[in-house]
């Protein structure tokens, strides 16, 4: 493609050594070795990528697109914000702009990832080709794909939505966090519904206060990115969100436009009556917790607003068992008492699923948790709280501990705990083992945090480590724990 194709419709401050040049690659990494590639200079938390520009010529790139002017001969182009032209430049690359595929963003602190995969196993099972990018992976119909984050960054992004187009997908359905929405990932792409889950506290280490992370998640609920909205009315810090969005909103709960009429936890998942547009319908669904259901309820609000009836959606809910990798997973043991592994990570993430096992007809809740270094440290002490007012026992360990002391990172999560109702125990391996240890008939070990990660991120390295394959590996393979399939 040429230069002057991508550039021609772009607003630019100014231009630099301008000739129409062949593109043949996009980078924001100054090591990629890249063939007539344009580098985007980022300007990030710790490094700025305009000192690391004459690193990218020297790996192929051939323009730069910068913040401000460098004394390189290649062709430059100076733009107010290098991530928002990024996003732009990405759609005309990749040819995404003109996508005839549906769009479907659901952001949240909690309760994202649940929600895009019922959305596309629901899609999925009434024939329709879908694309997923969420936390878990990327998917492309059934091809399963790795993804680092949930978001990923915008080449990488609108490369997957090119493969997905190519692949015939109708639907894209995406996870957004708001540290996408924050760095001009999703920029660029117009979509035709969003939702929202819930807002509750996480990622004040990058958003310093609530003030700032609620009105990011709420920046989604606007013109330029979406079509129409759907929202959690029974979240309380969703209410706002109604006085101020300039887009069509759509509302489920017990007070929603799709109104939750009455609903029974079991054994066997959750049963629910709604109403919605002056019709009852009645509904199953495998996921146990009320906040699975609001999960189930936002997935029913979005695909009415795509013109599916409900009796169609509901008819598949219905029949089908909805496995969510890492998500209130219940795994096949080989004992008398039952284990399971989430990816809760917050305070309100913890007491959604340990509420729900309390419910249960179980004996002890047996609880193993721990905090991400090098992430808000003003959750730790309150995630502690939370699981010692609904457990039996906690087992406090490691999580990701990045570039901190996992002792002190406990030494946090603690702090306002104690009793003779929780240990710590550093190794995450040992936590666990020792939690299946004590368990006895019909008690639940709660494994929380990792879900299912594959690492453990310990001083920038990422070990291979798996919460299933402990369990596993306690049971001597005696029992093949139970997959987990999308």
């Amino acid at each position: 493609m040429k230069l002057y194709d991508i550039i021609s419709n772009l607003k630019f401050i100014g231009i630099k050594n301008y000739r129409d040049i062949d593109i043949d690659s996009l980078t924001c990494n100054s090591n990629e070795k890249v063939s007539n590639g344009i580098y985007f200079c980022i300007k990030g938390l710790k490094n700025d990528g305009h000192d690391y520009a004459q690193d990218s010529i020297d790996n192929g790139a051939v323009c730069l697109v910068v913040e401000r002017f460098l004394d390189y001969a290649v062709p430059q182009i100076l733009v107010e914000n290098v991530r928002a032209t990024m996003s732009y430049i990405c759609s005309i690359f990749f040819g995404t702009y003109k996508s005839k595929m549906k769009f479907i963003g659901i952001t949240g602190t909690n309760g994202k990832t649940t929600t895009t995969f019922l959305i596309r196993e629901i899609l999925m099972n009434m024939g329709k080709n879908v694309g997923l990018i969420g936390t878990e992976g990327v998917v492309i119909n059934n091809l399963v794909l790795p993804n680092e984050l949930t978001t990923p960054d915008p080449i990488e992004l609108h490369r997957l939505i090119r493969d997905m187009e190519d692949n015939k997908c109708e639907y894209v359905v995406m996870e957004v966090s708001a540290h996408a929405i924050a760095l001009n990932k999703i920029d660029n792409i117009h979509f035709d519904v969003v939702g929202l889950t819930n807002i509750t506290k996480d990622h004040l280490d990058f958003f310093i206060n609530m003030d700032n992370y609620i009105k990011c998640k709420m920046s989604l609920f606007d013109y330029k990115h979406a079509k129409c909205g759907v929202v959690n009315l029974d979240a309380k810090s969703n209410k706002d969100l109604l006085k101020k969005s300039n887009i069509e909103i759509t509302t489920f709960g017990k007070e929603g436009q799709l109104k939750l009429i009455s609903s029974t936890q079991t054994l066997n998942g959750s049963d629910f009556k709604i109403e919605y547009n002056g019709k009852t319908y009645s509904g199953h669904t495998n996921l146990m917790g009320e906040y699975n259901l609001s999960n189930v309820l936002m997935a029913i609000t979005i695909l009415s607003k795509l013109n599916f009836q409900l009796k169609d959606i509901l008819k598949v809910i219905n029949s089908t068992e909805i496995k969510v990798p890492g998500r209130f997973n219940v795994l096949n043991v080989d004992a008398n008492y039952h284990v399971i592994i989430d990816y809760a990570h917050t305070p309100d993430g913890i007491a959604n699923v340990l509420s729900t096992l309390k419910k249960l007809p179980i004996s002890r809740l047996i609880t193993v948790f721990g905090c991400g270094g090098n992430r808000d440290k003003t959750k730790r002490s309150e995630m502690c709280t939370v699981a010692v007012n609904y457990s039996d026992f906690v087992v406090v360990t490691s999580d990701n501990p990045r570039d901190e002391n996992p002792d002190m990172i406990i030494d946090d999560i603690i702090r306002n705990c104690d009793g003779k109702n929780l240990v710590r125990i550093t190794d995450r391996t040992s936590a666990i083992e020792y939690a299946l240890s004590i368990a006895k008939a019909n008690d639940v070990v709660a494994i929380l945090g990792k879900g299912a990660e594959n690492y453990q991120e310990i001083k920038g390295v990422k070990y291979s480590y798996s919460d299933y394959k402990v369990v596993e590996n306690y049971f001597k393979y005696n029992t093949k724990l139970s997959e987990i399939n999308v």
